[in-house]
């Protein structure tokens, strides 16, 4: 099924990653989703003999993901950059050190069901901005996210996927109300 759609785009931050415990702030919205791109790293080693490939051995790298919105307002992000906001300014500092977080969105295939992603463990970058003049036609200059991906520590997962129409998936409705793997104990 081809992908036709990029809604519901939300985050959460992780606030422990161990063998022993996991846990995220409740997730929140990222209005206004543009685009998302995931492109994981892969280093693949290969091994020749008898002239010949007798073996390819690939292990994960990096996961870079850029991510575009219509907005992104100064509290969000100063929550996602590790800034801080002072009377109602957003101040970024050189030693400013931005939260790992979790994304979440779905995206309307063809058939007209979602997929539901949550990427679990990634890090921003310094927002890059583009500021122009007004010309005679309005150009939209939009916020985009660069982050970097990478498996938890708690268990190594670093990406959930779903389909809606999958008879086995059942948590549509509850997808974004937690990240996945959460071992918050609640109501104890």
């Amino acid at each position: 099924m081809a992908q036709v759609g990029l809604n519901d785009l939300h985050f959460a931050i992780l606030t422990e990653d161990t063998k022993e415990a996991l846990t995220y702030e409740l997730p929140e919205d990222l209005v206004g989703a543009i685009n998302a791109t995931i492109n994981p790293t892969v280093n693949t080693q290969e091994v020749y003999a008898d002239d010949q490939l007798w073996e390819s051995i690939s292990a994960l790298g990096k996961i870079d993901v850029e991510v575009e919105t219509a907005d992104l307002p100064l509290q969000t992000r100063a929550k996602i950059l590790g800034n801080k906001i002072v009377d109602g300014v957003l101040i970024e500092n050189k030693a400013d050190v931005p939260p790992h977080i979790a994304l979440g969105f779905k995206s309307l295939k063809s058939n007209g069901k979602y997929r539901y992603v949550w990427l679990l463990k990634g890090v921003s970058q310094p927002l890059a901005e583009d500021y122009s003049t007004k010309k005679d036609n309005v150009e939209h200059k939009t916020p985009k996210l660069k982050l970097t991906f990478m498996p938890r520590l708690h268990d190594g997962e670093w990406k959930h996927t779903a389909d809606e129409d999958s008879e086995d998936f059942l948590g549509a409705e509850s997808w974004f109300a937690s990240v996945p793997g959460d071992t918050t104990v609640v109501g104890g």
